[in-house]
């Protein structure tokens, strides 16, 4: 039996009764993807500026400008596992390699995120004015610009945690159970 050809409908046959077709989806455009990329360049560049123009503007929150820092430092990590193949050894498993350093990228990031929460959000509404007598102060611009990086991070968590439950959950579901072994042996 030949694979079917890209692009092609399917035919499945369930018993003698049921007949399904499956057509491939409609290919999409990549004007999302180019977007997607240039609003994520264009938000690593501005991370990059604000963490280093306002590096010393916040005291009151010194870490701040270090989390939008990380954040662009994030992503700038995240480029070779989104444009570069893994397949430098075809005789060893690369794939293995490549799922672990992305699972501990990803749990890097979980935390980043949750430590830039807990940095910006527990000086809200900081004071901004630098002449203050304590000398505890953070600028408005960089606080304002950090805050709305906390929230939108935040949210795409919030997206992408639903997400990664389900797949948890499927692969639990759909790995096969090994059939050389019985009930005892799986206890």
């Amino acid at each position: 039996m030949a694979a079917p050809s890209a692009g092609q409908p399917v035919a499945i046959t369930v018993g003698t009764v049921w007949r399904f077709q499956v057509r491939p989806p409609p290919p999409t455009s990549p004007r999302l993807t180019v977007g997607a990329v240039v609003v994520c360049c264009v938000l690593t560049v501005a991370r990059v500026i604000f963490g280093v123009v306002y590096f010393k503007d916040c005291p009151q929150q010194p870490n701040i400008p270090n989390y939008l820092l990380g954040l662009a430092l994030i992503t700038l990590i995240n480029i070779p596992f989104v444009t570069l193949p893994c397949d430098f050894h075809p005789r060893e498993n690369p794939r293995g390699c490549k799922a672990v350093l992305q699972g501990l990228i990803g749990l890097f990031i979980f935390i980043w995120i949750l430590l830039g929460d807990v940095w910006v959000l527990s000086v809200y509404q900081p004071n901004y004015d630098p002449t203050s007598a304590d000398g505890l102060y953070c600028n408005k611009t960089l606080y304002t610009f950090a805050f709305w990086n906390a929230v939108f991070e935040s949210v795409g968590l919030g997206v992408l945690f639903p997400s990664f439950c389900k797949g948890i959950m499927f692969y639990v579901v759909m790995t096969p159970v090994p059939s050389n072994t019985d009930f005892y042996g799986q206890v």
